[in-house]
C-alpha cells in the first residue's frame, strides 16, 4: 500500500532552516519571551536577515548592557540551523512602542551550508588568466582531436582495403609454440587437472578493551586526562543502511576515529558496513543482539551479549570487552551480569539526543554538554539518522576550534589509566628522595 506525503507538515525548525523569516521569529521567541524579550524578522531584497529586537518590562540602561550577550545568542541560534539561506544579518534593538534605535549590528552567519554557497556563487567570476588558460587548453584538445580522427580514419582504410602487416619471426614462434601444462610427478596425461580452490580467509583477530582498572565498572566519562582537552564521538544501534556510511565518511575527512556500539541484529542484516566501519580504524562495543529497554533477567542478559558478540567475531573477528546497555539502563541483570564477565560498562557524559530531535538542536545539546574526558552519546542506527549526519560535521568543526582532540572509548580509559601510574611512579620517586 503506497502512503502519500501531500499531508506531510513540515517542523517549525525546517522551515527556519529554510529561511522562512516568520519560522526563524518563533522559534527564537519561545526562547527569549520568557525574559520578556520578543523578536520580529524580515527578509531584505538583498538576501540579508533583519532581526528587530523589542524589550518589553526592561529598563534603557539593561537593554543597553544586553547587546553583545543577546547579538551572540541570536547569531549562535541562527548558526545551528546550518541554512544556506541565512548568511548576513542585522540585529536592531529597541524599546516596544518606541522608533528611536537603540543599537544595531551587522554580522555574518558562516556555516558549511552557506560556504558552499559562496563557492558555487565565486567559480562563476573567474580571472582573465583562467579564461586564457581555458581557450588555451580548449585549443590543444581541438587539434588532439582531430589528430586522432585522422589516425583512426587511416587504420579504418587499411582494414577496409587488406592490408596485412606480417608478424615478426619471433611473434610467430611464439605463437605456433604449443601451450603445455605443468604436471606434478605421478600425474597421468588421462588424470583430469584438479582445481585447488583458496580456502576462505578468516577474519583477523582484533580486541578492543580497557585497563585492569576499569574491567567490571561503569564509566560515564573520564576526569583528570591532564590539559589536553579530549572526547570521545560515540554511535550506536548500527551498523545501519546509508546512514553508518555516511558517518564513515565525515569521520575519514576530520581523521577522527570513533567508537560504535553495535546491535547484533542490524549487525546480521548489514555484514560488509560492519566490515567497513572495522577496516577504517574504529573502536567497537557491545549493544545487546535485539536491544531490549526493559529490564531482563541473567538468562536473557547471557543471550543479548553472548549471541551479539559472537557474531561480531564471525563477521568482522573483532572481540571487545565494552558494553552499552540500550538506553543506559542499569537496572535489572544485564549490566551487572556484564560486571561479572569484565564488560566495561560505558555510558555517556553529553547527550546528543539525535533519536527525535534536529539537527539544530543536535549542535546545541553536543556543545553545551561537552567537557574534557567526555563522552558523546549519538546514533547511527535504529531508525532515520540524517539529523546526526546533517550536526556532525557542525560539531566537529566548533569542538575542533575549542581545542579539542578525538579519541576512541578505549583510548581515552588508557589515558586516564597512564595518567594515574605516571602520578603513582612520580610520587614514589619523591618519597624515595625524601
Amino acid at each position: 500500500m503506497a502512503y502519500s506525503n501531500s499531508q506531510y507538515q513540515p517542523s517549525i525548525l525546517e522551515l527556519a532552516r529554510q529561511g522562512n523569516f516568520r519560522a526563524i521569529a518563533y522559534w527564537i521567541n519561545s526562547l527569549l519571551a520568557p525574559q520578556g524579550i520578543y523578536i520580529q524578522a524580515e527578509a531584505t531584497r538583498s538576501g540579508c536577515l533583519k532581526i528587530f529586537v523589542n524589550f518589553h518590562q526592561q529598563r534603557r540602561e539593561r537593554c543597553l548592557t544586553l547587546r553583545q550577550t543577546l547579538v551572540r545568542f541570536i547569531c549562535y541560534r541562527l548558526w545551528t540551523l546550518n541554512s544556506s539561506a541565512i548568511r548576513d544579518v542585522r540585529v536592531i534593538a529597541r524599546m516596544a512602542g518606541e522608533s528611536d534605535v537603540l543599537w544595531q549590528q551587522s554580522v555574518r552567519i558562516s556555516t558549511p551550508a552557506n560556504a558552499r554557497r559562496r563557492s558555487r556563487r565565486a567559480s562563476y567570476r573567474p580571472d582573465p588568466a583562467q579564461v586564457r588558460f581555458r581557450i588555451f587548453r580548449s585549443f590543444l584538445l581541438n587539434r588532439f582531436a582531430f589528430a586522432g580522427f585522422i589516425l583512426c580514419y587511416w587504420f579504418l582504410y587499411l582494414e577496409a582495403t587488406g592490408f596485412r602487416i606480417e608478424p615478426s619471426a619471433t611473434e610467430q614462434t611464439a605463437q605456433s609454440a604449443p601451450i603445455t601444462a605443468v604436471q606434478t610427478p605421478g600425474a597421468t596425461a588421462n588424470r583430469k587437472t584438479e582445481i585447488v580452490r583458496a580456502k576462505p580467509i578468516q577474519p583477523q583477530s582484533l580486541t578492543f578493551t580497557a585497563p585492569d582498572e576499569y574491567k567490571g565498572k561503569i564509566v560515564q566519562e573520564v576526569n583528570s586526562v591532564g590539559t589536553e582537552k579530549v572526547v570521545a564521538l560515540t554511535f550506536d544501534d548500527g551498523p545501519w543502511p546509508s546512514t553508518t556510511e555516511k558517518i564513515l565518511e565525515i569521520l575519514k575527512q576530520n581523521n577522527i576515529k570513533g567508537t560504535f556500539y553495535w546491535v547484533g541484529i542490524p549487525l546480521q542484516n548489514n555484514p560488509e558496513i560492519a566490515k567497513k566501519v572495522v577496516a577504517a580504524g574504529h573502536a567497537i562495543g557491545n549493544h545487546t543482539w535485539q536491544h531490549l529497554m526493559n529490564d531482563m533477567d541473567e538468562a536473557t542478559a547471557a543471550q543479548e551479549l553472548g549471541n551479539a558478540a559472537k557474531l561480531m567475531y564471525d563477521i568482522t573477528g573483532v572481540k571487545t570487552t565494552l558494553m552499552r546497555p540500550p538506553g543506559g539502563n542499569l537496572s535489572g541483570s544485564l549490566a551487572t551480569y556484564a560486571q561479572k564477565l569484565g564488560y566495561t560498562v560505558t555510558l555517556w557524559s553529553a547527550d546528543s539526543e539525535d533519536y527525535y530531535v534536529s539537527a539544530p538542536i543536535v549542535v546545541d545539546n553536543v556543545l553545551k554538554n561537552t567537557r574534557p574526558g567526555g563522552i558523546v552519546l549519538m546514533h547511527d542506527g535504529g531508525g532515520d539518522r540524517n539529523p546526526t549526519v546533517e550536526a556532525l560535521p557542525q560539531v566537529i568543526d566548533t569542538l575542533k576550534r575549542r581545542g579539542y582532540r578525538f579519541v576512541t572509548v578505549p583510548e581515552l580509559l588508557a589515558m586516564k589509566a597512564q595518567r594515574q601510574s605516571t602520578v603513582w611512579q612520580k610520587g614514589s620517586l619523591e618519597g624515595r628522595s625524601h
